[in-house]
């Protein structure tokens, strides 16, 4: 999903539901469900730096003891199978989406976070129905003619910290358990 996409169908009830920041919509999602009602599905692959966003917050989520997470390091929701998860998501959970995305050079390091869906894939032209009831897109690298070649090239290091950071956010914002260690880009599966 690139930044610009997102923005294309920006409106004044979309523009209300964006959240300042990670903390206030995962202080809004702990105020309202608790963490049994709700499924993280974390979008992307580790065979990419930059859409390794998903995964790496799967993963901590996941350690950090939340019941429903799809796509971690070990399985990844990706665009092979994330029409098969999505479909089989339970009804009654809660869908927070979160997945890269690419942007304008001054956003790279934001968070777009919202109370409504993202659409997958967007800035590589990709067919993928928008999905979630939240979502965060982390913005992981700038937006141009070859949006494959800038995922591939984002800094290990921005995508390992914007991973850390939401987890992190959401974790404390439920009360759940500490994470071990911080991840690190000599981190090894």
């Amino acid at each position: 999903m690139s930044e610009s996409v997102w923005a294309q169908t920006d409106s004044p009830v979309r523009r209300k539901n964006r959240f300042d920041g990670l903390h206030e919509l995962f202080a809004e999602l702990a105020a309202s469900y608790r963490p049994d009602q709700l499924i993280f599905l974390c979008i992307g692959t580790d065979r990419s730096s930059g859409d390794a966003y998903g995964p790496l917050v799967g993963s901590r989520l996941k350690e950090a003891g939340f019941p429903y997470v799809r796509g971690t390091l070990e399985e990844p929701c990706d665009a092979a199978n994330l029409e098969r998860i999505t479909h089989a998501l339970p009804t009654e959970l809660t869908v927070v989406a979160l997945d890269a995305c690419l942007g304008k050079p001054g956003s790279v390091g934001r968070f777009l976070p919202l109370r409504g869906p993202l659409t997958p894939a967007g800035s590589m032209k990709g067919t993928f129905s928008p999905i979630g009831d939240y979502s965060v897109a982390a913005v992981v690298n700038v937006y141009g003619p070859r949006p494959y070649q800038a995922l591939q090239s984002a800094s290990l290091r921005l995508v390992l910290q914007m991973a850390e950071q939401t987890a992190e956010a959401a974790r404390e914002a439920f009360g759940m358990l500490a994470f071990s260690e911080p991840l690190t880009e000599t981190d090894k599966p």
